[in-house]
């Protein structure tokens, strides 16, 4: 009997010498990525070392963080220059470290894609809070600042077009949205939305049109109970609000770096349950297919949708099988869904075992050929230890 893990490694090694071998027919290359966040390295020669170690697990792409928000982990191989802000030369925000150069040298060294994994409504600039959005509170009843920047306002997305045109001067081969291109339920009413809301729609909403009920919960937190009328009809306009946001970064970079990939960050919920994904973040599945993104990235986190819908870790991942051939039905090419799976549970840190790995990935893999990115990196090598993705004929 072949060991699991062995099964595991021997399966990606295939795939990549098949995908070499044949040149892609999609427009989204297939991709099996690492999505790193910290990487325990204490100097470049230990960085080129890690890079190696993945390709020899037959991965081809390195997702690499390129932010630093106050709270993260600083690399161990850089000299931080600041508590936050981005690792590329920019003088639109704070340089922490310019090192994504150093970074993309050695893996195209170990023959690994880059793709730089980037914020943007989080992203720490020096303005602070100045140009941060406003939500409405149910408890108090009144509008207060939210703690991500507001897409409304001109300044912003003239910051984030420098953001991204500086990031793709860098030979990156790819960039990744962060998950913080959304507007929660309650976000969007600073002035510029309201006033690009009358622009657009020839509607000035207020919070009493669209929660017209809320509730005090047994936790004592106030919350909305029901929604207006007009509700979906303002979370599609600020859906396509924030894809205008996206195609104006996109744009950007691709001034510099011309058909440079992009991929979108999107929460589960838009394949599980549509209109929670509209109403809880202004995202539709449906609506980014036709924005041009060559690659949609689903956040299919096993072991947070257990947690978040109280069910066994077993029927998350049967939910997760549903939801890739939901997702490939949609794109109608595999390579371009790439599902982020959980190497680690979020909540009690510990690593996911093989087996529990092995029967996630079996069950993406009946959409067919989709692309995946482990994450975390860090807790996966714990995990695989170059051993990666089962391979279900090998096992056989």
């Amino acid at each position: 009997m072949i060991h699991p893990w062995r099964g595991i490694c021997l399966m990606l090694l295939a795939a990549t010498f098949v995908l070499a071998a044949v040149p892609p027919a999609t427009a989204a290359p297939r991709i099996r990525a690492a999505q790193v966040s910290y990487l325990p390295c204490r100097n470049y020669p230990e960085v080129a070392a890690e890079f190696a170690r993945m390709r020899r697990m037959g991965l081809d792409t390195v997702i690499f963080r390129v932010f630093q928000r106050p709270g993260d982990r600083y690399y161990p191989f850089v000299q931080p220059q600041g508590e936050s802000g981005v690792y590329f030369s920019t003088e639109a925000a704070p340089v922490v470290a310019d090192v994504l150069g150093s970074i993309t040298t050695l893996a195209h060294a170990a023959g690994l894609k880059v793709f730089a994994w980037m914020t943007t409504l989080s992203t720490p600039l020096i303005e602070g809070d100045a140009w941060c959005g406003r939500r409405y509170d149910p408890a108090s009843g009144r509008i207060v600042p939210c703690e991500a920047l507001d897409p409304f306002r001109p300044e912003v997305r003239q910051r984030m077009a420098t953001l991204f045109e500086d990031l793709a001067r860098y030979d990156i081969d790819g960039v990744l949205l962060q998950d913080d291109l959304v507007l929660r339920q309650t976000e969007g009413f600073s002035s510029a939305a309201l006033g690009v809301c009358l622009r657009d729609t020839g509607r000035m909403l207020s919070p009493a049109q669209l929660f017209p009920e809320t509730r005090k919960d047994a936790d004592g937190k106030v919350r909305v109970s029901r929604l207006g009328e007009t509700f979906y009809d303002w979370a599609r306009w600020k859906n396509r609000s924030l894809l205008r946001l996206a195609a104006e970064v996109r744009a950007a970079a691709r001034q510099v770096r011309p058909g440079l990939p992009f991929a979108l960050n999107l929460p589960y919920e838009v394949l599980t349950a549509p209109r929670n994904g509209l109403a809880w973040f202004s995202q539709d599945f449906s609506v980014a297919l036709g924005a041009d993104f060559e690659y949609l990235a689903i956040m299919a986190y096993h072991r947070q949708m257990a947690a978040e819908k109280s069910v066994s870790v077993e029927d998350a991942i049967s939910e997760i099988g549903t939801l890739a051939v939901s997702g490939v039905r949609g794109t109608r090419d595999p390579a371009r869904l790439l599902l982020k799976l959980q190497t680690r549970d979020f909540v009690s840190s510990r690593d996911v075992d093989a087996d529990e790995l092995r029967d996630l990935m079996y069950n993406v893999e009946r959409a067919g050929p989709v692309s995946l990115a482990f994450f975390p990196y860090r807790d996966s090598l714990q995990i695989m230890s170059e051993k990666v993705v089962p391979n279900r004929i090998e096992e056989e």
